[in-house]
């Protein structure tokens, strides 16, 4: 690591790290932390401005020891403080104690914390989504690195469904194969790569196959079996929803200044790049058509690229339709009015002045309806993060979606959701 601050030298192995043994084996230093989920309610007291975040120090089998940022992780009792800008807690675990068995991917007993993310699909409403201030998707997963390193041999994975249950309709040795490991909760599962989750198995259900079909640009997934497989799962799966009438693709021509219609993004009769399987995906999702042909447009015309990800489209759509929503307060708050000028010939300028309409929200009304928004509709107290799959309504916490089977607002069944960050 470079670019580090102060050492602290509380041993002779290393600055950073103290409390190491050398021979843990498979046994724990802080049984009662192997929960992801225990581990990150330590970090109650974290200091926001702390070069690293709690989650990812979680993640990577640390739980908050203090003071300051000292974190001790709850397989080999290694501790490590003053993080700096651009550490990883994954790769500085794996530095300063090559031989902890979690950070080998031995079966350790570590309990990932059950958030599932990946790219939506089908029908949802897009209403709902844009009434929220801009989000980010959670893309899937960091090229050459796995999100979660402890699962990545197929044995540790396999080891993770000791209870899985009995009647489901896929059997672990397949999932695990996939990618998949066992979060604990009813038939969900996560690959260790992408961090891409899938629920509600069916029988016939292929795990590469739904794999590929929801989380394309997983390395793991792509690496193993390769990029044709993805594509034709891809094709495949988009050609099913077209022939089922489940779609139905919006195009117009767009006129140019000499009145011939072309088509600006492909060079064709039609807009061949608005029923690619991403974009036909986003306007499954029930946003509006002339927007994403907008942004699609825009970005072939910007960079000379079309979108590859269903998640970098749906956050261009979501900061457009909250640009759009900021321009539309902004211009009930401003009335142009015109008046004579002063100078001769009578020219007429337009002067803004600030107005209230009759029945306009005040700025803490505003405040507060963004907040119920906010707020997960089962618990009524944590943030909503997590976009189910197919439906795409974004209302509940993470806490709340992993025991949930059906979405609380439209009743459809869950079978993934994306991970969603506010800002």
């Amino acid at each position: 690591m470079t670019g580090t601050g102060p050492k602290e030298k509380e041993d002779t192995t290393s600055s950073r790290m103290t409390g190491y043994r050398s021979e843990m084996l498979y046994i724990l230093e802080k049984p009662q932390m192997r929960g992801e989920e225990e581990r990150l309610r330590t970090f109650e007291n974290w200091l926001r401005d702390t070069p690293v975040t709690a989650g990812n120090l979680a993640r990577a089998g640390f739980y908050f020891l203090g003071p300051e940022d000292k974190v001790q992780c709850f397989c080999c009792g290694g501790i490590l403080r003053y993080w700096v800008h651009g550490d990883s807690p994954i790769v500085e675990h794996k530095r300063h104690f090559p031989t902890c068995s979690f950070v080998q991917g031995r079966a350790v007993g570590n309990i990932p914390l059950f958030v599932v993310s990946g790219s939506p699909s089908d029908s949802v409403d897009g209403q709902l989504l844009s009434q929220l201030q801009r989000m980010t998707v959670d893309d899937q997963g960091t090229a050459g690195q796995a999100v979660y390193p402890e699962m990545e041999l197929e044995e540790s994975r396999l080891t993770t469904f000791h209870n899985w249950p009995t009647g489901a309709a896929v059997q672990p040795d397949i999932l695990a194969r996939a990618g998949f490991f066992y979060t604990g909760h009813g038939d969900n599962v996560k690959c260790f790569y992408c961090d891409g989750g899938l629920r509600n198995w069916e029988p016939g259900d292929d795990p590469w196959q739904e794999h590929a079909k929801w989380f394309p640009r997983c390395d793991f997934l792509i690496q193993t079996r390769g990029r044709d497989y993805v594509s034709n799962i891809q094709a495949t799966h988009f050609h099913r929803e077209t022939v089922g009438g489940s779609q139905t693709p919006v195009s117009q021509e767009i006129t140019s200044e000499n009145g011939v219609g072309k088509d600006v993004v492909g060079g064709l009769g039609t807009p061949s790049v608005m029923l690619s399987p991403v974009v036909q995906t986003v306007l499954q999702m029930g946003f509006e058509a002339g927007l994403v042909e907008s942004l699609v447009q825009t970005k072939y015309l910007l960079t000379g690229q079309h979108y590859t990800s269903v998640s970098d489209l749906v956050t261009d759509v979501l900061a457009a339709e909250e640009e759009d929503r900021t321009r539309g307060l902004q211009s009930r708050v401003q009335e142009p009015v015109e008046r004579q000028g002063p100078s001769a010939g009578g020219v007429r300028t337009q002067t803004p002045i600030r107005v209230k309409a009759v029945g306009d929200p005040t700025p803490e009304e505003l405040l507060r309806q963004l907040q119920e928004e906010r707020t997960c509709k089962v618990c009524m107290d944590k943030l909503v993060s997590i976009v189910f799959i197919p439906c795409g309504h974004l209302v509940v916490c993470s806490d709340c979606a992993a025991s949930l089977r059906h979405c609380p607002i439209c009743r459809a069944t869950i079978r993934g959701s994306v991970r969603a960050f506010m800002s």
